[in-house]
């Protein structure tokens, strides 16, 4: 597993090695199999994919990829250090063979 102790994320040790590229960060926090539901929704709301770009034009082009496969963007380069430690907990718990869903439920589930 990749540490940066706490204090950056990897997107941005990539975006200072790499200063004339533009850093994107997409799709890697869900399974493998979720990107090949056409569309990806779930109980009727379409996923939610997280990405950090550090580029106007580079953040516009990853909206537009994630919508036309029927998902929600939602992101920006500040927050790459929270997608990484949460793709680390959902892919832990995939692995040790429990439901990341159970961490993150959604707000009808919540509100019984």
């Amino acid at each position: 597993m990749l540490n940066t102790g706490g204090t950056t994320s990897v997107a941005r040790q990539l975006a200072a090695a790499a200063p004339d590229a533009h850093v994107v960060k997409a799709f890697n926090l869900a399974h493998v199999s979720i990107w090949t539901l056409r569309p990806p929704t779930f109980e009727d709301v379409p996923l939610a994919v997280p990405y950090c770009a550090d580029h106007a034009e580079a953040a516009a082009a990853t909206e537009t990829l994630i919508s036309s496969i029927g998902c929600t963007p939602c992101g920006g380069l500040a927050r790459a250090a929270y997608l990484e430690a949460t793709a680390a907990l959902a892919i832990g718990l995939w692995w040790a063979g429990q439901q990341p869903r159970a961490a993150f439920p959604s707000l009808a589930e919540t509100h019984r």
